[in-house]
């Protein structure tokens, strides 16, 4: 038997019990966290096809001493004329490259947002209030359906742990933390492992 509910990764079932076979909707607490912290350094960014969207991240990747650093990391091995270019907008990158582009800038937005990300959620010790909204079961057959309210929480010290996690996109230990922020709300803490939505009070 297990001691600790938080020694070993929980599989889907521990998670969620049966309920997820009935037609239950959601995504892991860890995703939801990951979502919240990329819509936040979103901002409404364009898409990467929109040549406004290219040129917003491409003007990001190159700004500093580190030139192209954060291109070649994602795997673009374009000439330095060829990326000029495309910074000119005297040329579009073929559809691979704009996959890589994307993903090079949302590898050094969340290394550029990780400690401030730290500093504000910790808020100095208070924290930040999390609204966590349950699982959707209106697919779920009336007698099957679990009583879910909207859960709110102030999550302190997992701050750190969680925006390491994010910007590293390591899900296996955004689910875990997800675990241990959601034990501390009682006996039913088990239906909050997947949710429908979570809100950040910040």
């Amino acid at each position: 038997m297990r001691n600790d509910s938080r020694s070993l990764p929980l599989t889907p079932e521990e998670r969620w019990g049966e309920l997820g076979l009935y037609g239950a909707r959601g995504m892991s607490g860890g995703e939801a966290l990951a979502r919240q912290l990329d819509d936040r350094a979103n901002g409404q960014l364009p898409s990467v096809n929109t040549p406004h969207g290219l040129a917003i991240r491409l003007r990001y990747l190159t700004w500093d001493s580190r030139g192209d650093q954060w291109l070649r990391g994602a795997g673009i091995t374009a000439t330095d004329r060829t990326i000029a270019r495309w910074k000119d907008g005297q040329q579009r990158p073929g559809l691979a490259n704009l996959k890589k582009i994307d993903r090079a800038f949302w590898t050094c937005r969340r290394a550029h947002l990780t400690e401030y990300y730290k500093r504000r959620l910790w808020d100095d010790g208070r924290g930040t209030h999390i609204e966590i909204h349950p699982i959707d079961q209106k697919q779920v057959e009336s007698s099957r359906r679990r009583e879910l309210r909207v859960r709110r929480i102030t999550v302190r010290r997992q701050w750190a742990p969680i925006v390491d996690a994010w910007s590293s996109n390591d899900y296996a230990a955004l689910d875990d933390l997800w675990q241990s922020i959601v034990h501390d709300l009682g006996s039913d803490h088990s239906a909050y492992s997947y949710v429908s939505h979570l809100g950040f009070g910040v």
